[in-house]
């Protein structure tokens, strides 16, 4: 089981991922009925759960650079696709079924919720923990990470479900920054979150793009994901830093 275990995680490393966990089936219990992993594969023994980063340049300036960070996240969606959809030719070829379920899309509109969570299956996997953003929250790059999963049927050797509060320990020094970041207050100071408002936001800044811009405050003021290339305010002009707000939304 351990061979096959770093075949599978290594497939997930070389594809482009940067950490890898593995969530036993019978840990899902609590999930919602629809979107636990036998509801998707009935013969689901494991889940297979990969992060890639987002890189920092992009994080470090929102939302000056919400166009940037929004070009990381579909580029990262496609990184995961390809990884996840190795990996499940690859536990195929081996005689186990395997689904991959996409970083993002489809979702269930009426409920805002994705038809599988990778936050809580990373969670499980022992990747990190779910912060008070209501995103994973990894030791390695904080929030700043994009997740996919593979379920399938081949039984692999599973991680622990990680145990550690990176954001709780934080919140003291960083006066829940994320809370106060958010423009339009979906996020709560227990941890709970207005979804709709959230999307609305996001719908409100859409229309200036042809793809649907990606917010970040949330993620880019979290200090577990630390600053490190945050560019010094005066190498961008005025007008530049002015345009580059209202272009984002984030002036309206």
């Amino acid at each position: 089981m351990e061979k096959l275990r770093n075949q599978i995680e290594n497939a997930m490393l070389n594809a482009g991922c940067d950490i890898v966990g593995i969530a036993d089936v019978g840990k899902f219990t609590k999930a919602p009925e629809g979107q636990r992993p036998t509801d998707i594969l009935p013969t689901a023994r494991s889940v297979i759960v990969g992060a890639v980063r987002i890189l920092d340049s992009v994080c470090d300036d929102l939302p000056e650079t919400r166009y940037e960070y929004t070009n990381q996240f579909y580029i990262l969606n496609g990184v995961l696709g390809v990884a996840s959809t190795k990996v499940a030719r690859l536990l195929e070829d081996l005689g186990y079924r395997a689904i991959p379920i996409p970083a993002a899309y489809p979702r269930i509109n009426k409920e805002l919720m994705g038809v599988f969570s990778h936050r809580h299956a990373a969670v499980l996997a022992g990747l990190g923990e779910i912060g008070l953003n209501n995103l994973l929250i990894t030791p390695q790059f904080g929030p700043r990470v994009r997740l996919v999963s593979v379920v399938t049927e081949m039984l692999l050797e599973s991680d622990k479900p990680y145990q550690k509060s990176l954001c709780r320990r934080q919140q003291h020094k960083c006066g829940k920054a994320c809370v106060a970041s958010c423009p339009v207050g979906a996020l709560l100071h227990d941890g709970g979150i207005k979804k709709d408002l959230c999307l609305r936001y996001q719908e409100q800044i859409m229309p200036w793009s042809a793809v649907e811009l990606r917010c970040g405050m949330c993620l880019g003021v979290c200090p577990i994901g630390k600053r490190k290339f945050k560019i010094p305010s005066k190498l961008r002009t005025k007008r530049v830093r002015e345009m580059k707000l209202r272009w984002t939304g984030a002036k309206w």
